[in-house]
């Protein structure tokens, strides 16, 4: 992986740009401490909308014993604890 300065960054933004979209990963640091990393965008399959409602037709009923469950599950685990760890 290159590693380049945020200022060299800066400085060739279109070029660093164009390596990261013809595959290349590139690691941005600042004072010599990583901060970002560049790669490319994954091609990820989606999901349309209509697949989404076709998924969610299939799926079975949820049961009446549902809410019950969800409470159970949160009394076990108890009250939140603060913001979510970071």
């Amino acid at each position: 992986m290159l590693r380049l300065t945020a200022t060299e960054v800066a400085r060739s933004f279109s070029r660093i740009i164009n390596r990261v979209g013809a595959g290349e990963e590139i690691e941005i640091v600042r004072n010599g401490a990583p901060i970002a990393e560049l790669r490319p965008a994954s091609s990820r399959p989606t999901v349309t909308a209509a697949q989404w409602r076709e998924l969610m037709a299939t799926l079975p009923p949820v049961d009446d014993a549902f809410a019950h469950d969800v409470e159970e599950g949160r009394a076990a685990f108890g009250p939140p604890t603060g913001a979510w760890p970071s």
